[in-house]
């Protein structure tokens, strides 16, 4: 008897701090989020690359030379394809095309990226209309990634993507300072 009162305390006292906790990490769009006929009206089109997070400074340096980044989601040839297309604008001011081909795996809410069969890219939904929050990760590094339809998004959807990074213990936080021009994009 005593070893269930204390069984169902411990379950209460659980759900308590559960609900009281301000920490709600990102949610997983689910696995039908990614249905190839939902897919083109909710995902395609131009993503701004606003901010990063990591749990260590190295997932990030990647970006750490960049000022900011337009990408262009479309179609590829066949309909298990994306084709992401980049211009990356570097601090220097020089502009980096970039391009990655991503397959829809059925059931579930990873991307495959050709080429790179240890990265494993999922996506979360965002609270903020127009944005989008990315997971990668890969040998060595996890990653989380926001992206807008605008360059700036609102400073309020910025500190809550940065909170939900904190929620996945991912404190390192890099904000792309989008001080200059964007790129053209290139075969978008």
């Amino acid at each position: 008897m005593l070893q269930r009162t204390w069984s169902y305390l411990l379950q209460l006292y659980g759900a308590l701090i559960s609900a009281l906790s301000p920490c709600p990490p990102p949610t997983p769009l689910p696995a039908g989020g990614l249905d190839r006929d939902q897919f083109p009206r909710q995902y395609l089109g131009t993503w701004h690359f606003v901010a990063a997070a990591a749990a260590a400074p190295p997932a990030l340096e990647t970006f750490a030379g960049t000022d900011g980044s337009v990408f262009h989601m479309g179609q590829g040839p066949r309909p298990e394809q994306l084709q992401l297309h980049a211009a990356l604008r570097l601090k220097s001011g020089r502009c980096l095309p970039r391009a990655w081909t991503y397959r829809l795996t059925e059931g579930s809410t990873d991307l495959a990226t050709e080429g790179r069969p240890g990265m494993r890219t999922e996506l979360y939904s965002s609270p903020c209309p127009g944005t989008i929050i990315v997971r990668e990760s890969d040998r060595g590094y996890e990653r989380l990634l926001l992206y807008s339809r605008t360059p700036h998004p609102a400073d309020a959807c910025v500190e809550d993507f940065r909170n939900q990074a904190y929620c996945l213990d991912m404190e390192e936080f890099l904000l792309l300072p989008r001080s200059q021009d964007t790129c053209q994009l290139q075969d978008s």
